[in-house]
């Protein structure tokens, strides 16, 4: 099916799924999780503002999906177009210096763009862990599009025993990391996310101290349809030891940052709060 989808030109794509969003949030899909999110994370805003935010988000995820579709036929040159770096120089520098970067993203606006930019754009190899899709067809259909311009595709619980086989040769590395971990995961850690206790994996801040990666925060924001720019935020001041909860903790409220100032953009259909924190967490 994406195969299929992808012939299609970006415009009638654009066309296709703001449709399917429209009608999606006319019948009401994960409603419920969307104003339960923007509830919780905007607690500020007016009924109106925070329905006004949902009415955006329906339709932004109509492109979302449209772009991601043609992400896996989009010509290289036409993303670099699309997708602007504002201080790639955070990333040239460390690598040039010999650092291992650690590229920390979030479910905020074009997240599979972004992967496919950073492929081919600092020079070195790019590795990324990844959560497998539920679907096996899904799966090998993702994992083409995201690897085509030469990423390294690693599941997320491989992604320590890769990094460790390949003794250090993988130079730079990328996750989204804003998932809730599953209740039986023992590599996870509960921060305040947006003023409740939330999960999160652990990997940012583990991997930063124990595996020396530095990790970088990419905070993207959309200037139009198809158009973003992605700034690099370092989550280390200069000389700083890395320490994985502070780690964790400043991803965290990088994340919360962006979100806050495009909240329309983030990924609000999916239960990230679909559990609290037990007593002996």
């Amino acid at each position: 099916m994406l195969r299929f989808l992808s012939i299609l030109p970006l415009p009638v794509l654009y066309a296709v799924f703001g449709a399917a969003a429209f009608l999606a949030r006319i019948v009401g899909w994960r409603r419920d999780y969307v104003r339960t999110g923007l509830a919780r994370c905007l607690p500020e805003a007016t009924e109106a503002e925070r329905a006004r935010v949902a009415k955006e988000f329906y339709a932004y995820l109509g492109e979302l999906v449209a772009e991601a579709v043609h992400g896996s036929r989009i010509a290289q040159d036409d993303l670099v177009e699309r997708l602007r770096f504002e201080n790639a120089e955070v990333v040239q520098d460390l690598l040039r210096d010999g650092k291992r970067v650690l590229l920390l993203a979030s479910h905020h606006c074009n997240w599979e763009w972004l992967l496919l930019r950073c492929s081919t754009a600092f020079g070195v190899p790019l590795t990324a862990a990844f959560k497998p899709a539920s679907r096996a067809r899904a799966d090998v259909e993702l994992t083409a599009m995201r690897s085509r311009f030469g990423a390294t595709m690693v599941t997320a619980r491989q992604v320590v025993n890769h990094l460790v086989a390949q003794r250090g040769a993988v130079r730079l590395l990328a996750l989204v990391a804003d998932q809730s971990p599953a209740p039986g995961n023992e590599q996870q850690h509960w921060l305040t996310f947006f003023g409740t206790e939330t999960a999160f994996f652990a990997g940012p801040g583990w991997l930063s101290a124990r595996m020396g990666y530095q990790p970088v925060y990419i905070s993207m924001r959309r200037e139009g349809r198809g158009r973003y720019v992605a700034r690099f935020v370092p989550l280390l001041a200069p000389g700083e030891r890395a320490h994985p909860e502070r780690t964790l903790e400043a991803y965290v409220r990088a994340v919360e940052s962006a979100v806050r100032e495009r909240p329309a953009q983030y990924f609000w259909a999916y239960n990230r709060w679909k559990r609290t924190r037990r007593v002996y967490d």
